[in-house]
């Protein structure tokens, strides 16, 4: 086997090792999702001018940027603050609204304790996607090795197995893109939940929609109004330009 194809398989095994630990990775944070209380409070679906519109779970959240914003005064007198909790979908680039959203919270409430963690998806589909990650490394070793493992077990040298091994390059990438794509779909959950506490304030899976930092101050305001944790009047948090 020529130098290129040994460096190929290299490439392509370390590629298929780091889907195998992400995927691992997801799995474990299974425990923390199941720690979660039940929902608490209902939103409706509906959107208007200042909210997010549902995506796929393959598009990235974008918070907007503020137009005119009044940025609301820091609540120092507030203690023992419940934890803000953020769960998640890694795989669909809400890591980013995380960041901003925890942002958001700490400016006005810099003593709240703030995390976040992957929503992994149901235990079948992580051990599914775990089994066909490892499928496809195989797959890849036996087209570039050129091997037959088939005839061992009687069946031949099947005629898709030869036109593998006559275009490794194609059958490669192609083995990899849809061995991605179906791992894909099966640990992205789509979810952005937010916990104050142990009451849930929000739900993207609920709502199918990402609340607007305005309404997610306001979330967080009302609640704590309710815990006695913190005035029920609070300043306004600004105007928020929308994305086009």
């Amino acid at each position: 086997m020529s130098r290129i194809g040994i460096f190929i398989i290299g490439v392509l095994f370390v590629m298929s090792v780091f889907d195998v630990t992400r995927t691992e990775e997801r799995h474990h944070d299974e425990e923390q999702h199941h720690e979660k209380d039940e929902f608490a409070s209902e939103f409706g679906d509906e959107t208007d001018g200042n909210s997010f519109t549902q995506g796929t779970e393959e598009e990235h959240i974008e918070v907007r940027e503020q137009s005119s914003f009044v940025k609301p005064t820091a609540v120092h007198h507030a203690k023992d603050l419940p934890m803000l909790r953020f769960f998640y979908c890694v795989s669909c680039g809400y890591k980013q609204a995380f960041d901003q959203f925890s942002q958001f919270a700490k400016d006005k409430y810099p003593n709240m304790a703030i995390e976040g963690a992957n929503f992994a998806p149901v235990l079948w589909k992580a051990y599914v996607a775990q089994a066909i990650s490892f499928a496809k490394m195989a797959l890849l070793v036996i087209v570039l090795t050129g091997s037959n493992p088939f005839e061992r077990f009687g069946f031949g040298y099947p005629g898709v197995l030869q036109h593998a091994h006559g275009n490794k390059m194609s059958s490669c990438m192609l083995v990899f893109m849809l061995g991605n794509l179906v791992e894909q779909s099966l640990i992205s959950t789509g979810a952005f939940e937010i916990y104050l506490g142990n009451d849930q304030i929000w739900s993207k899976i609920e709502s199918g929609r990402v609340p607007s930092p305005q309404e997610f101050m306001q979330l967080i305001d009302a609640q704590l109004a309710v815990l006695g944790k913190a005035p029920v009047n609070t300043e306004s948090f600004g105007e928020f330009q929308q994305n086009v």
